[in-house]
């Protein structure tokens, strides 16, 4: 008699390209960062795409076989004025936007997926899970936790954080960008500056926001109207510039999304040239309102 062997096992054969590949689990609407793995090699450095998921207890991250949905999505949603033709991952995203010369990183994008997680070839050069990605989508705005207190603050000399923007009744209808969650207002007791104004009473205040604004382009004064009330009296540095809406345009889109663009604006809008603003003062939190247009934001000092 003949003995028999046992059949070794023969290894099932894993597609390189990820789409091919066997799925393992499938993903819908899920949180995610929109990040990059970088990955040093003995002669080159690689980048790829990499999706940092939200909702797991540890970091679970996935990496798309294509990223020509990211590419459509970054052109899509970040004010380049230029599109992405090439090179999406480290031109498009990582230099231009994560680590922009002008500004220090900003905050990954926070997006939802729906996708495919696939299984891992022995010879992918990335260390996050391989995925099949068929949507992104952006998080729009990121709710901002509002811890109330009877504590009386001062309208003057504080930063007061955006919380949103508000209805009459109060509703939140906006939160800030998931993005650039740090915006406010700061309300000066003087003049930052030494240009002559007319009115004595005067002083400054800032938009402050970490990715956007440029503080020596801006000046903007106000003068207290009534005990609930301020008014506007310039919105750009008077020896440069007439009065004019405190909406100044800058050329600094480099970096930064349509959402950002879009809260920054619309807080703007509240303080325009001669116009009048009123305020209330809650404990900790101020509600600023424009009579002229009915733009309502509320803030918080923590």
């Amino acid at each position: 008699m003949v003995g028999c062997s046992p059949q070794e096992e023969i290894p099932i054969s894993i597609p390189l390209e990820i789409e091919n590949r066997k799925t393992v689990k499938e993903l819908q609407d899920v949180p995610a960062f929109l990040d990059v793995e970088e990955i040093v090699t003995a002669d080159k450095t690689l980048y790829f795409f990499s999706l940092e998921l939200q909702n797991s207890s540890q970091t679970e991250r996935l990496v798309p076989g294509k990223d020509n949905l990211i590419c459509g999505f970054l052109n899509q949603e970040l004010m380049y004025g230029m599109p992405i033709l090439e090179n999406c991952v480290l031109e498009g995203y990582l230099a231009r936007y994560l680590r922009s010369n002008f500004w220090p990183s900003n905050d990954r994008l926070q997006v939802t997926i729906s996708g495919e997680v696939k299984e891992k070839h022995p010879d992918d050069k990335f260390t996050g899970l391989p995925f099949s990605l068929n949507s992104i989508q952006k998080m729009k705005s990121c709710p901002v936790e509002l811890r109330v207190n009877q504590e009386t603050i001062p309208l003057e000399n504080h930063f007061w954080r955006l919380i949103g923007f508000v209805d009459n009744n109060g509703t939140i209808l906006s939160s800030p960008a998931c993005e650039n969650p740090q915006i406010g207002i700061v309300f000066h007791d003087r003049l930052l500056v030494g240009f002559p104004i007319e009115d004595p009473k005067a002083r400054s205040f800032s938009i402050n926001s970490a990715v956007w604004i440029r503080p020596d382009q801006i000046f903007l004064v106000y003068t207290k109207s009534s005990e609930n009330s301020l008014f506007v009296t310039r919105a750009v540095d008077p020896s440069y510039t007439p009065p004019r809406p405190a909406t100044l345009w800058t050329n600094n889109f480099s970096n930064l999304t349509k959402d950002i663009f879009n809260k920054y604006d619309s807080l703007n809008k509240i303080f325009r040239y001669d116009e009048e603003v009123s305020f209330l003062l809650n404990g900790n939190t101020l509600r600023l309102s424009n009579p002229a247009n009915g733009i309502n934001a509320l803030f918080a000092f923590e």
